[in-house]
């Protein structure tokens, strides 16, 4: 008998799945005492009420804080939002209003006690979280400041721009320039900083990613990476600091060593542009998110794909693990966050078909956690239990018959 697998969602009185590929049946995971595997809550708070020329509020951004309690989110309405998270999902704690437009990027300082924002008003700016007050911003830039980061061992932020350059700056001298980076021959899409903060990586529109090391004057362009056909929109280092992911506009995704030297892994499989990238907290795993508005997961030594996540209705822009791996966060134009719950362990077989339901499926206007679990071999069920609602759902397949029997219990 064959089994199919996915995750049902109960949304706007639509039900519809979710395709998670090559999950196998998990331990608990807290959500129910009957429940295994993964679970997604969805985040709504961005507004469009002050989105410019008349553009939704896509969500640009996403960072968690040092130990998971917090996820911060940049959006074109202009506001950078602060999430307390729980095991239902989050709400909104701060929302940091001073940006003139769309905000690109944001991050969380090592200690969780700041956050940096990076936005089309060519400025960055450095919002204390715990005391409040003006931000400090950071002049200098000529073009849109695309992406930002705090360097994990010292007090300096740095941020990439359209005007083709890294700077830096020393936040315990009040956002004081440190230096200006100058290599790249097309806008700076991303940055990342290194394990210890030692070197950045940077991907340009010039289809390069460049490798710098720093030191107290600044820093210099140790390799330069030459693979892609496209612009490179992401990047990020395994957290030992010897490979690093990147994702392009010609719809792949490459893991290169920087020890050995090797020509780098290309992982196809996107239809779209890959516009972020990130790797697990372990090192062992990739997430990728595209214009496709799918997220996939790959093995980071082989290049095999472990899954994909169809939750998005549009581009996904941004990806964060949290700091103990068990969970994704994804932001996305469709103005939405997802939470996904990370199973301890991930299947690297390929995934059987699955089932599908056609469904309308609106932006959700509360937090709405879902949950799903993976049927029995020897049967071909699963059941599903949309928590908020108390509604439970069992659904029924088998290799012979495509029809899908739902039987509502609510309690």
């Amino acid at each position: 008998m064959m089994i199919k697998t996915g995750l049902a969602a109960f949304v706007g009185g639509a039900i519809r799945i979710i395709n998670i590929e090559s999950v196998s049946v998990h331990a608990n995971l807290g959500i129910a005492k009957e429940e295994h595997g993964w679970k997604t809550a969805t985040l709504s708070g961005n507004t469009n009420t002050i989105a410019m020329m008349g553009m939704a509020p896509f969500v640009t951004s996403v960072s968690y804080n040092y130990d998971g309690t917090k996820l911060a989110s940049g959006s074109r309405d202009k506001m950078i939002k602060v999430w307390d998270l729980d095991d239902n999902g989050g709400v909104v704690y701060q929302t940091l209003v001073g940006h003139s437009e769309w905000v690109y990027s944001v991050d969380f300082s090592p200690d969780g006690t700041k956050v940096i924002s990076g936005s089309r008003d060519m400025t960055a700016k450095v919002w204390d979280l715990i005391n409040g007050g003006t931000p400090i911003t950071l002049h200098g830039h000529t073009g849109d400041v695309n992406s930002v980061a705090f360097n994990p061992a010292t007090n300096t932020v740095a941020t990439g721009s359209d005007d083709n350059t890294i700077r830096l700056w020393d936040m315990s001298k009040n956002g004081a320039l440190i230096a200006v980076l100058d290599g790249h021959t097309g806008w700076i899409r991303t940055i990342s900083y290194n394990h210890d903060g030692t070197q950045i990586a940077s991907g340009s529109n010039d289809y390069t990613i460049k490798i710098w090391d720093l030191d107290d004057n600044g820093g210099t362009v140790t390799r330069t990476l030459v693979g892609h056909t496209d612009r490179v929109y992401s990047v990020d280092f395994s957290p030992d600091g010897t490979k690093i992911v990147s994702g392009s506009l010609d719809d792949t995704v490459k893991v290169w060593d920087l020890v050995n030297g090797k020509t780098p892994i290309t992982l196809e499989g996107h239809t779209g542009s890959v516009k972020s990238v990130a790797f697990s907290t372990d090192g062992n795993n990739i997430a990728s998110g595209s214009y496709d508005n799918t997220i996939r997961l790959w093995n980071a030594n082989n290049g095999a794909i472990i899954g994909t996540l169809n939750g998005h209705t549009r581009t996904v822009t941004s990806l964060s693990y949290s700091p103990d791996g068990s969970h994704l966060a994804s932001g996305s134009w469709d103005e939405t966050i997802n939470i996904w719950e990370i199973p301890s362990e991930l299947s690297a077989q390929r995934p059987t078909t699955p089932l599908t339901l056609p469904a309308t499926h609106p932006i959700s206007f509360l937090v709405v956690v879902l949950a799903f679990c993976l049927g029995y071999f020897a049967y071909g069920r699963f059941g599903v239990r949309q928590i908020l609602a108390k509604r439970y759902w069992h659904l029924s397949t088998t290799d012979t018959d495509e029809e899908v029997q739902l039987t509502q219990h609510v309690e």
